[in-house]
């Protein structure tokens, strides 16, 4: 849980989904619109309750602004970037009315450089990093963003940032330093293309999980993600007393991902008893916090995960799974991947710095920072 210095009622709030966890366990995942409202409203009271100027009557509106337009960025995938840049121009709006070196201007900026990177525009993210490194050097999440940048788009600044990591006493640090460890990995991930590349021990309880994709406008399933069914189709057959997860809850015409999942399933003689749904996740690290409470749920506890997605998102997908196997203490765990075949993608190139950016920033986010406006996405 990060301490006061990092969450203080001065400032737009950004909370670590981690302090959150506990209302999913509680089975309050669909009432999340409800507890945003809800913690959005008493952000802003707290923080401007004492004192209410003009300026910061300006400012709550500016964030505001910013706050509802990454909610429906959410919910409208389609008009996301949209309303991402929109989110953007009011936080440097309100950015510019608040002090300098305030706790509450480095919440901005941290939302302003988690949503520039977001948005794929790394230059200004580059530059709202140097403005936070200058005035915040000592702030954990700012040293945790310098070397995930540096990392990328300045390699010869990494390891002089990734030494502030290692010697920081902040008691929440060794974790981050241990997602760094996983990125490097998942950079360098062996993607395995056929089932029979993946070898269990005998005894073994394995699970295949298969990651869900945005239904068709007509709630059908679309090219790639069939290819992803057909994958986690052939691990199946090969390890017949696996029990398969179907992760993805997106709603199109009225049906999830996960649901036209599993009658695509039943529909190729896998039985109805052998599937599980997971039908709440709206991202992939969600679906991999998901996917890990229905593991430890389930009896007997799985020792292998079978991790089927396309060739783009496996590392991605890999890192994500190896983070959310350290939070749970669950390192005995073994995650296998299994990817699809996506169209004009080929394992054996280099990877892009947008992949890196991806593979960074969501295994962060499963290790507990979610920088944006208002609260956690």
């Amino acid at each position: 849980m990060m301490n006061n210095n990092l969450i203080c009622k001065n400032t737009l709030i950004l909370l670590p989904y981690k302090n959150f966890l506990f209302l999913i366990k509680m089975k309050y995942i669909n009432v999340k619109f409800t507890i945003i409202i809800f913690i959005i409203l008493s952000t802003l009271s707290l923080s401007f309750g004492n004192n209410i100027t003009p300026k910061s009557i300006a400012s709550i509106s500016l964030k505001q602004k910013a706050i509802e337009n990454v909610q429906y960025s959410i919910f409208n995938q389609q008009s996301a970037d949209t309303y991402l840049r929109n989110a953007i121009d009011a936080l440097e709006l309100a950015m510019k009315q608040t002090d300098p070196d305030s706790k509450e201007l480095l919440q901005l900026g941290l939302s302003l450089f988690s949503l520039q990177i977001e948005t794929k525009e790394y230059n200004q993210a580059g530059e709202t990093l140097d403005m936070l490194v200058e005035n915040f050097p000592d702030n954990p999440i700012v040293q945790i963003y310098d070397s995930a940048y540096s990392y990328i788009f300045d390699f010869s600044n990494f390891r002089k940032a990734f030494v502030k990591l290692e010697t920081s006493k902040w008691p929440d640090m060794p974790v981050y330093v241990n997602a760094f460890d996983i990125i490097k990995r998942s950079f360098n991930l062996h993607i395995n293309t056929g089932s029979n590349q993946i070898q269990l021990e005998r005894g073994s309880i394995p699970v295949i999980v298969i990651l869900g994709s945005p239904l068709n406008s007509n709630a059908s399933m679309n090219e790639y993600l069939i290819k992803r069914l057909y994958k986690g189709l052939e691990a199946y057959f090969r390890f017949p007393e696996a029990t398969i997860i179907v992760s993805g809850g997106r709603v199109t015409a009225g049906k999830t991902e996960s649901y036209q999942m599993r009658q695509w399933l039943v529909n190729s003689s896998v039985p109805l008893k052998k599937i599980i749904l997971e039908d709440q996740s709206f991202n992939m690290v969600w679906q991999g916090v998901n996917t890990f409470m229905t593991i430890k749920n389930m009896n007997p506890k799985p020792t292998d995960i079978i991790l089927v997605t396309s060739t783009a998102d496996i590392r991605r997908a890999n890192a994500i799974f190896k983070q959310e196997a350290f939070d749970n203490s669950m390192l005995d765990i073994k995650i296998h991947n299994l990817a699809s075949e996506t169209k004009g993608y080929n394992i054996m190139y280099p990877l892009t710095d947008y992949e890196k950016v991806m593979i960074i920033k969501d295994t962060l986010r499963a290790a507990g920072i979610w920088q944006m406006p208002g609260m956690i996405f």
